[in-house]
């Protein structure tokens, strides 16, 4: 029983060494064809690449220049613009307004007209009145009439001629020296008469009285019921 277990184990000793061998060859066989084949390949790659490409097109070739950026140039500093000359003013004239001498005339009248009667000051103040408006007056004028309220004094003189009239005026009215007394007054000069005498109506105001000015020289007719 023994020599059989022996033959046996032999014979599986053989086999494993005859297995690798075999395997060595086959692996040797196929690097051989294998470096054969890579030196084939090897060979046509070379006569490719030295062989010219008549189907791909010759890519130009692009020339690079560079040059060197140009140095910025100083600023041009402008000079400064020469101030130019003041533009005149506009000046705005104001239009007379649009009244007539007749409807100031006739609006003064409704304004003291409506003005009741105070004689503690209507009495000194006509008395007043008379005294400087007779020093004013020139050789060729008189005195009409005169007539205080409580506010207002209407003085009526006539005078040889429109010079004569503004004259009158400013000594009674306007000077520092023969003024009336210090009141706001309104004179309206009517037409020259059949001989050219101009008849002058004043209306003077007490000291420290306003007179309506906006409402006697207002355009239209509505305002003139403001003064009633």
């Amino acid at each position: 029983m023994k020599p059989r277990l022996l033959l046996t184990g032999g014979a599986l000793a053989c086999t494993c060494i005859t297995v690798p061998y075999a395997l060595q060859v086959q692996i040797r066989d196929e690097l051989v064809q294998l470096a054969s084949r890579v030196e084939h390949l090897q060979s046509e790659q070379q006569e490719r690449a030295s062989a010219p490409d008549a189907t791909s097109p010759s890519l130009p070739r692009v020339a690079r220049v560079e040059a060197a950026a140009p140095a910025p140039s100083p600023p041009v500093l402008a000079a400064p613009p020469e101030p130019s000359p003041p533009k005149p003013e506009a000046v705005v004239t104001q239009a007379p307004p649009a009244v007539s001498t007749e409807q100031v005339s006739q609006r003064m009248e409704i304004y003291f007209g409506s003005e009741p009667f105070d004689p503690g000051w209507a009495r000194s103040a006509e008395q007043q009145a008379k005294d400087g408006v007779s020093a004013a007056l020139p050789d060729a004028s008189h005195l009409r009439s005169i007539e205080c309220r409580t506010r207002l004094c209407r003085i009526e003189t006539e005078h040889a001629d429109s010079e004569q009239s503004l004259s009158f005026m400013q000594k009674a009215f306007m000077s520092v020296e023969r003024q009336v007394w210090n009141g706001a007054f309104v004179s309206v000069r009517g037409e020259p008469s059949v001989n050219g005498k101009i008849s002058t109506v004043t209306y003077l105001a007490r000291e420290g009285v306003d007179l309506p000015m906006e409402e006697l020289f207002a355009p239209g007719d509505e305002d003139a019921q403001a003064l009633q």
